[in-house]
């Protein structure tokens, strides 16, 4: 009868190392997954970042756009394009 104490006090033990082990396997799940979803953001910033920069260097068709109306609308969206790559923030030191 005096082991029934210890017994007991093993069963605790066991039980606060299995909790803190859990405990700790999931905050360590928590941190990985939040490394890995900044390096897929980040992937996908520079991705964007680089298919608006070759679209802001395409240039439209030059010339007057009075006699030919879309020359003017090329022109138009190349603007829109062009302010596309600053807007979201690309080439700027933001993180």
């Amino acid at each position: 009868m005096k082991r029934t104490p210890y017994a007991y006090a093993a069963l605790l033990v066991v039980q606060v190392v299995l909790s803190a082990s859990a405990l700790l396997g999931a905050v360590a799940y928590y941190h990985a997954s939040q490394a890995a979803q900044r390096a897929q953001g980040a992937a996908l910033e520079h991705k964007l970042c680089t298919s608006l920069g070759r679209l802001a260097a395409l240039q439209p068709p030059p010339g007057s756009s009075i006699g030919n109306p879309s020359r003017a609308y090329l022109q138009e969206q190349h603007d829109v394009l062009a302010e596309l790559g600053p807007d979201v923030g690309c080439g700027s030191t933001r993180r």
